[in-house]
């Protein structure tokens, strides 16, 4: 016998007798706890709002567990786990934990709790000091609802001043939830992400009403932009999508790139005419749905213009863009939201385009805007305003 088939034969005789030379040692008896604490990075973010649901997301700062106690008064009572396929969440940078079935239109209490994990092996696995938030309440999302009020936010770059003073006009605003209308900024990195999204310039932006995102083209932008859709969550994970909340049916679309797919600074990785052949399939399907077509009022939120303030198309016409405009009109869209010329503006409905299209300003604080949206079933009015409440334009459709 040579010394190859001797060793072979060694090692399996020894695997089925059961004396395997890892399992004779003596294990060391495990702490009770991790060897180190977490944090959280960012306020709560209360993503992917339904009228029987919502995500709330939260940073942390390293390898973590994350759960959510919740209930209709302060004394909370239910624990949502996030557990998916049996396991209960584990990551380093940020946790998601979805709150449903919930009750529409109600006002739902919070918390948020977190635990450090110390993974060091399949059956070495040790708890540290779990940490919490305060309590916080939002109210879900309701189709019956007589009235619905909005706010919407773009073009925010990342520019601290302007996301403060957003904040700070925003909170004097009752609303519903809160759009944030694309360029939140260019995803380099993954681990900023949360903070970049969850809590921009340290505001707890969408801890008490949630979020409607609408990518914009520079989130399309970076290294890190595909594992955007991992942070910022999203109805049937996708970055076009629809909601209902009272009288207001919003569709939420994605323009992607402002350059052709063919551009060389994209070194070839963009596909985006053909994502928006997608989308146009879906738009015009989503709008005869029921629970959209039956609402008084349907907005599209979404970041590049569909039409310039001359009220002429803004895209070519071999532009797959070009094509959602007739979908707007057969679908009674009342009004497109945008931003990303920098310039607010707004252009009424003319013969040829029944629908306004509003614009946002930018990300410099004496061109920064904010459009308030109220909403009942006779009467939609958009209004742009600056940071200090100034009303810059509007347009009222109904009563």
């Amino acid at each position: 016998m040579n010394r190859r088939e001797f060793l072979g034969k060694t090692a399996l005789a020894t695997l089925f007798a059961g004396t395997s030379p890892v399992l004779l040692g003596a294990q060391p008896e495990a702490p009770k706890s991790a060897s180190f604490k977490v944090r959280f990075t960012t306020a709560p973010s209360l993503q992917c709002p339904t009228a029987d649901g919502v995500t709330v997301a939260i940073g942390v700062d390293g390898p973590s567990t994350a759960w959510v106690e919740y209930g209709e008064t302060e004394a909370l009572g239910q624990t949502a786990w996030g557990s998916r396929d049996g396991l209960k969440p584990f990551a380093n940078h940020a946790h998601h934990i979805p709150l449903a079935p919930l009750p529409p239109g109600r006002r739902i209490f919070y918390r948020v709790r977190a635990c450090p994990i110390d993974f060091r092996g399949p059956y070495d696995i040790r708890r540290g000091e779990e940490i919490s938030t305060d309590v916080f309440s939002f109210q879900t999302f309701d189709p019956q609802a007589a009235q619905a009020r909005f706010v919407v936010w773009n073009d925010t770059h990342e520019n601290a001043a302007t996301l403060q003073a957003l904040m700070r006009r925003t909170r004097t605003l009752p609303s519903d939830f809160l759009v944030w209308n694309g360029d939140v900024t260019d995803v380099n990195q993954e681990e900023r992400i949360p903070i970049q999204y969850f809590s921009p310039a340290g505001q707890p932006f969408t801890r008490d009403m949630p979020l409607i995102f609408v990518r914009g083209n520079h989130d399309t932008r970076g290294a890190a932009a595909r594992a955007l859709h991992r942070f910022v969550h999203l109805p049937g994970n996708r970055f076009y999508y629809s909601f209902r909340h009272g009288p207001v049916a919003g569709i939420v679309l994605d323009t992607g790139e402002d350059k052709l797919d063919t551009h060389p600074v994209y070194a070839g990785l963009g596909d985006f005419d053909r994502y928006r052949q997608q989308q146009s399939r879906w738009l015009e399907a989503e709008l005869k749905r029921p629970e959209i077509s039956q609402a008084p009022f349907r907005v599209v939120f979404c970041h590049i213009p569909c039409a310039r303030r001359e009220g002429v198309p803004a895209f070519a016409s071999t532009d797959p863009r070009s094509g959602w405009h007739q979908v707007f009109v057969q679908g009674k869209v009342a009004a497109v939201v945008s931003g990303h010329t920098h310039r607010h503006a707004c252009v009424p409905p003319d013969e040829n385009r029944p629908y306004a299209q509003l614009i946002g300003g930018g990300p410099a604080e004496d061109n920064a805007t904010l459009i308030r949206g109220e909403v009942t079933r006779e009467r939609l009015k958009l209004s742009i305003q600056d940071l200090h409440g100034e009303e810059l334009a509007a347009w009222t459709a109904g009563a």
